[in-house]
C-alpha cells in the first residue's frame, strides 16, 4: 500500500501526474487546512466544512496573510514546506 503523504491524500505518482495549476491549488488548500483560514473566509461553505472550498483557494490563503497579529516566522516557515512541493 503506497503512502498518501501529498495534499488531496495522493500518492507520489499520482502527484506527478496532476497539471502543475492543479498541484499549486491542492497545495494552497492544504495551507489553508494547516492555518485554519477558513475561519476567516467570508464562503459559508468554506466555515460549514471547516476547509477551503472555495473556486479560488489563494482568497482564503491571501485573508491569513492579511491578519494583523500573526507569528511571521511560524506562518512562513510552514508555507515554505507546502510551497516546495510543487516542485517535488
Amino acid at each position: 500500500m503506497p503512502k498518501r503523504t501529498y495534499p488531496g491524500r495522493r500518492t507520489r505518482e499520482q502527484w506527478r501526474a496532476l497539471p502543475r495549476k492543479a498541484r499549486e491549488d491542492l497545495a494552497t488548500r492544504a495551507q489553508c487546512d494547516l492555518f485554519g483560514s477558513f475561519r476567516h473566509c467570508r464562503n459559508k461553505r468554506c466555515l460549514r466544512a471547516r476547509t477551503c472550498c472555495g473556486d479560488d483557494p489563494s482568497g482564503c490563503c491571501d485573508k491569513l496573510w492579511r491578519l494583523t497579529k500573526k507569528r511571521p516566522k511560524t506562518l512562513r516557515d510552514a508555507a515554505f514546506r507546502l510551497h516546495r512541493l510543487p516542485d517535488a
